[in-house]
C-alpha cells in the first residue's frame, strides 16, 4: 500500500467531567482525520457554533456554558449534543 493509499483514522473518546460543579459529557477525539479528508480541530469547532450556537470564548469554563473547548477536549452540558457531535464525526 502505497502512502497516498493510507486512509487517516481517529477516535473519539468519550469520559465526564465537572465545570463549576455540573457534569458535562466530554468527548476528546484522539488523531486528526476523515475516510475521505482530513479534518482538522477548526471543523469540529464550527460544527459546534453552527448548530450549538457560540461559545463564550472570552470565558471558555464560566458556568453552565452549553459547550466549550479546553484541554483538548469538547465539553457538552447535554448528553443528546454530544450524541449528535458524535454521529457527525464518526
Amino acid at each position: 500500500m502505497s502512502m497516498s493509499e493510507l486512509f487517516y483514522l481517529y477516535a473519539l473518546k468519550t469520559e465526564t467531567g465537572q465545570v463549576f460543579g455540573r457534569e458535562y459529557f466530554v468527548v476528546k477525539p484522539i488523531g486528526w482525520a476523515h475516510y475521505r479528508e482530513p479534518l482538522e480541530w477548526n471543523d469540529m469547532v464550527k460544527w459546534c457554533v453552527e448548530n450549538l450556537g457560540p461559545s463564550n470564548a472570552d470565558q471558555i469554563m464560566s458556568p453552565n456554558q452549553r459547550w466549550y473547548v479546553a484541554s483538548a477536549r469538547f465539553w457538552f452540558r447535554d448528553e443528546a449534543d454530544r450524541t449528535m457531535f458524535i454521529l457527525r464525526f464518526s
